[in-house]
């Protein structure tokens, strides 16, 4: 496989995975990698990741959960197409499918592969709109803040695509817990598990990961937050492979 200008094939260190990076677009990070870890799915499981980027999420829990039928959808057209080729590196092509279009054209039109979802997974766009400053790096700025899309249309796109008692995950900024909270049960998706992340002990809570149920009884666990630096603020490379 042939690589354009300034991508990297990197090991996820997972059984031979690799996965194409580009520093001119959206590289995933260790929140991505968690999500996937998050996920418990059968192999039976429809699975579709929302704003998949370089397809980290849906390699992963394809690979780790023995998933046959797993959907991509990515926004930016040259993300989806690195996504695609990470897909075919690993002879997942078979398993995954690559969608290039916008997520919210799904409140609009179904397509058949995409009504009654067992899991939808989302790594969203942390910031809100006036927020922070913006990226100049274009594939970043749609990655990281709302400005394609915000957390109540991803709730509102996650329910509609989702069988009754179908699982959504998601992570966020912390700070917008409430918010999120809010979009989820609004939209009829109970949060059923959650966790939060800190850099070190002392430290705030930097991220929350929330697992929600389309149609659940309200009773939600509160899993122990997860120290993710060591006193040095070097990162822990064990939460890459932290089991829930």
């Amino acid at each position: 496989m042939n690589l354009n200008q300034k991508e990297t094939l990197e090991d996820l260190q997972l059984n031979g995975l690799k996965i194409i990076q580009s520093p001119s677009l959206y590289r995933f990070t260790s929140d991505a990698v968690m999500l996937a870890n998050f996920v418990k799915a059968k192999p039976t499981d429809k699975l579709v990741d929302l704003g998949t980027g370089s397809g980290i999420i849906a390699i992963l829990t394809a690979y780790k959960n023995k998933l046959q039928n797993v959907v991509g959808i990515e926004l930016q057209k040259e993300l989806a197409q690195m996504a695609e080729r990470s897909v075919e590196y690993n002879k997942m092509q078979n398993t995954i499918k690559i969608l290039n279009f916008d997520m919210q054209d799904l409140l609009k039109n179904k397509q058949n592969q995409l009504e009654d979802v067992d899991i939808v997974v989302c790594n969203p766009p942390y910031k809100k709109q006036g927020s922070a400053k913006l990226n100049t790096n274009e594939s970043q700025k749609i990655a990281r803040h709302e400005v394609a899309v915000n957390l109540e249309t991803i709730t509102k796109v996650a329910k509609s695509i989702l069988k009754f008692g179908g699982k959504f995950y998601i992570v966020c900024d912390s700070e917008r817990t409430a918010e999120l909270i809010f979009d989820l049960k609004t939209n009829k998706l109970e949060p059923k598990r959650m966790f939060f992340t800190q850099s070190g002990e002392n430290k705030n809570a930097i991220l929350v990961f929330v697992e929600a149920v389309y149609g659940g009884k309200e009773s939600v666990k509160v899993l122990p937050t997860i120290i993710t630096n060591d006193k040095d603020g070097k990162y822990l490379e064990k939460i890459k492979k932290y089991k829930f």
